[in-house]
């Protein structure tokens, strides 16, 4: 008997998951978080076989989506926090434009010049121009800079060797000021090598 009813219930669980919006305006973006963590449910789940489809067919035909598209929703939801979907549903933001802005975005509102914008529909004019602005202003200073990889050994030693070769040909006296700057590079070179275990 327990074999029999566990495919009503979790037929009833899809059901109510799905309720009566089979097309969730995935291709529009207009699906909120609570409908794509629906989703990413009867995915993981696996509650789509109540349906006899797989979960390319349940795409498809149940929800009226290319399971690609389904999938990527699913993916913000993960990267992004229900933030994503909130903004998104009241500004437009684009995917790209989003990321670019995410540090100034949370789940309570947008960040702008020491002012939080409630994420609420009556605010939806004055949240398009704060993440309008923060797009622009992005979009002057770049995209962040890496930090520069670190050089190859072979490199830093090379450098070492020049940097040997100038001392042991400087002809000219050092004050007293030259002296002790150089002290305290030949003891950092020193620590390194201590450190790398070259010397003891």
């Amino acid at each position: 008997m327990q074999e029999l009813t566990k495919p009503v219930e979790t037929g009833s669980t899809l059901d109510r998951y799905l309720g009566r919006r089979e097309a969730l305006g995935l291709i529009a973006g207009r699906c909120s978080a609570s409908e794509v963590e629906a989703l990413r449910r009867i995915r993981d789940e696996r509650l789509y076989e109540a349906s006899g489809l797989s979960w390319d067919d349940f795409c498809t035909h149940r929800l009226h989506a290319a399971r690609r598209s389904v999938e990527r929703e699913i993916g913000y939801l993960r990267k992004h926090g229900p933030a994503f979907f909130v903004i998104r549903q009241l500004t437009r933001i684009t995917v790209k434009e989003y990321e670019s802005i995410a540090g100034h975005i949370s789940e309570q509102g947008v960040a702008l010049d020491g002012k939080l914008i409630a994420a609420s529909p009556e605010n939806s004019d004055e949240l398009t121009a704060a993440v309008g602005e923060l797009v622009k202003r992005c979009a002057v200073a770049g995209p962040p800079h890496e930090a520069p990889a670190a050089p190859a050994f072979d490199t830093v030693l090379k450098q070492c060797q020049n940097a040997a070769g100038c001392l042991r040909g400087w002809a000219e006296a050092l004050s007293e000021e030259q002296k002790s700057e150089l002290a305290n590079v030949v003891a950092d070179i020193r620590a390194g090598a201590i450190l790398l275990g070259a010397i003891y």
